[in-house]
């Protein structure tokens, strides 16, 4: 049920952050109040550096993981929205995906990263590995809050910028949809979307589809 005490271009991101249901359905109103949001998703390119991705800095980032540093789960007031992806047959197995954190991103990759537009980012490294999906879904910024608890109660969702960086070659099999455009892409291309946007993920190929996820605030 929504609160009309809340509202996405006056509340700070803290706050939604207590009943994450409510940003759910704002988000859908906002979908619905800007039905062209499709539009202003915007590709730029970036030129990529030599890089790796160390294995001891990989992390399991499955989407409906059942623990979390070793303990169960704590989905606080996002277990509505769990419990509907399960009953809608997504599990541990085909939602696994791997990440490595911000503070462990390669350091030339990050000195790429850091020329977009954006203050106060975390830039995660997503691997999306074969046979594997990502829900449609829309980003709560719970990964930004947690890095920047006290600019999360200083900005609204408006003030956000949201970037998604492709590593890797778009094979056969690889999808990214933002709302109902489906994405093309080549390594160091970048798009941007408004944090309202639902999207979603796939790989039905047969390599890894790596992406940098960049939250923070707008420039």
């Amino acid at each position: 049920m929504k609160s009309s005490n809340l509202d996405l271009h006056k509340n700070t991101i803290s706050e939604f952050h207590n009943n994450l249901m409510v940003y759910y359905d704002l988000v859908k109103d906002k979908q619905e109040q800007n039905k062209d949001f499709d539009s202003v998703v915007n590709i730029r390119s970036l030129i990529l550096p030599e890089m790796t991705l160390s294995e001891e800095f990989i992390e399991d980032r499955t989407i409906l993981r059942d623990k979390e540093n070793g303990k169960p789960r704590n989905w606080g007031t996002k277990r509505e929205w769990r419990d509907y992806m399960v009953s809608k047959g997504y599990n541990t197995e085909n939602t696994k995906m791997y990440y490595v954190d911000h503070d462990n991103v390669d350091d030339n990759l990050l000195t790429a990263l850091h020329t977009l537009p954006i203050k106060h980012p975390v830039f995660s490294v997503n691997i999306q590995p074969p046979g594997s999906v990502v829900p449609a879904h829309e980003d709560t910024w719970r990964i930004w809050r947690d890095k920047y608890p006290e600019e999360a109660k200083r900005h609204t969702f408006d003030n956000t910028v949201f970037f998604i960086v492709f590593l890797t070659p778009q094979e056969i099999g690889h999808s990214f949809q933002c709302g109902t455009t489906n994405i093309k892409w080549g390594p160091g291309d970048v798009i941007e979307m408004p944090y309202y946007t639902k999207h979603a993920t796939a790989n039905a190929g047969f390599t890894n589809k790596i992406v940098v996820q960049c939250l923070g605030i707008r420039e």
